[in-house]
């Protein structure tokens, strides 16, 4: 069975718990754009990150608040603040790398750095229709002049959208933008 699912490219960003982004700002997180999962946001508010090596400026916060620091880069960005981070599911953060975060009040120093593992959202009655479970890895045809087949990891929740999620160094190598599609191969 074959199904055409879009394609989400991210962008570095982080989650943050209140209490860090208390520490990093004096305003109320602000929504500049609702994102397509459910419930989830981009703001209107960035962070500075830091390492020994480098920084990046200007990356952007999304909410709602988690329970967890998280800190989601690329490789290209990991090269860039000379850090190697693991690539894991989102809310996985053993071991991962050791990162500064700077806002305009403060900064605090977290493990909490990682490569987002390639993955698709789903519903859970979408996973049921299609046979699929929460963590089980497909195959993505990815079309276009450099397209391939790649692994992901379906992430199951209850009001998740369809949608394949894919870093912009991942992006960049198959010459594909956000909302163009994949067809996932079951």
């Amino acid at each position: 069975m074959e199904i055409k699912i879009p394609i989400a490219v991210s962008n570095k960003h982080v989650h943050l718990t209140k209490e860090t982004y208390e520490t990093l700002f004096d305003q109320p997180l602000e929504i500049d754009r609702n994102l397509s999962q459910v419930g989830e946001f981009a703001s209107k508010q960035f962070v500075t990150l830091k390492t020994e090596k480098n920084q990046i400026e200007h990356v952007r916060i999304v909410g709602p608040f988690r329970s967890y620091n998280q800190v989601e880069i690329c490789s290209s960005d990991a090269y860039l603040l000379g850090i190697n981070p693991p690539i894991r599911r989102s809310g996985d953060i053993q071991d991962a790398s050791p990162i500064t975060i700077i806002g305009p009040k403060g900064q605090v120093t977290t493990e909490a750095c990682i490569l987002a593992q390639r993955h698709i959202h789903m519903n859970e009655e979408e996973a049921k229709k299609y046979g699929l479970k929460d963590k089980q890895e497909v195959q993505v045809q990815i079309d276009g002049s450099r397209g391939g087949l790649v692994k992901a990891k379906i992430k199951t929740s209850p009001n998740a959208k369809m949608e394949m999620h894919i870093d912009r160094d991942e992006a960049n190598a198959f010459c594909i933008k956000n909302g163009e599609e994949g067809t996932l191969i079951i």
